[in-house]
């Protein structure tokens, strides 16, 4: 095998590192599934921070943009990526904010069975879709106050399995790639 060059050793780096990268957020996407409750904490300080962050950069842009043309645009968006990330960094709003969806989208539920019910007893002559309209009716019943009471369960259940399914996907995605990029790279260093 011959001497590596200087372009060919930051590329085994850079191959290094990909392959890190790849099998890091597998890792991670594992943890997920398995730590829920620690997943939520995270994401809910991560994305406070990407919103103090954004909030900051869109600050630096507009005194940027002031100083240029010579007048000053403060606007409402600022204070709100500001305010959406600090109320991010607090895990027990995001908590709270993420029951609060489901136990609407419960109530949704509840009610859509209640309505679909009355429905039903509106018109009983319609005799082959009134027990289907009635399991249909009862179901939605059902599920709506299953997620009412669960509310709090579902949202970190779901976030935990969706932020954990993301990392695995892209780490595999990324482990794909890098195989490709290394099999390039053994078959064609030096050439290019």
């Amino acid at each position: 095998m011959s001497k590596l060059t200087s372009a060919d050793r930051k590329k085994v780096v850079l191959l290094v590192l990909w392959l890190i990268s790849g099998i890091g957020m597998i890792v991670v996407g594992i943890l997920a599934l398995i730590h829920r409750k620690e997943t939520i904490s995270t994401i809910s300080g991560f994305l406070g921070v990407c919103a103090l962050i954004t909030g900051v950069i869109t600050l630096i842009i507009r005194i940027l943009q002031a100083k240029r043309l010579g007048k000053s645009s403060f606007s409402l968006d600022i204070v709100i990526w500001l305010a959406l990330g600090f109320l991010l960094l607090n895990t027990g709003l995001f908590n709270k904010l993420g029951k609060l969806v489901f136990i609407i989208g419960g109530i949704i539920l509840t009610c859509e069975g209640v309505r679909a019910f009355i429905a039903s007893q509106k018109n009983p002559d319609d005799k082959e879709w009134y027990i289907p309209r009635m399991i249909f009716s009862g179901a939605f019943v059902i599920l709506g106050v299953i997620v009412i009471i669960n509310a709090e369960s579902i949202f970190t259940n779901l976030t935990a399995l969706a932020v954990g399914i993301y990392f695995i996907i892209h780490g595999t995605e990324l482990l794909y790639e890098w195989l490709g990029s290394a099999k390039y790279f053994y078959n064609f260093r030096g050439t290019e």
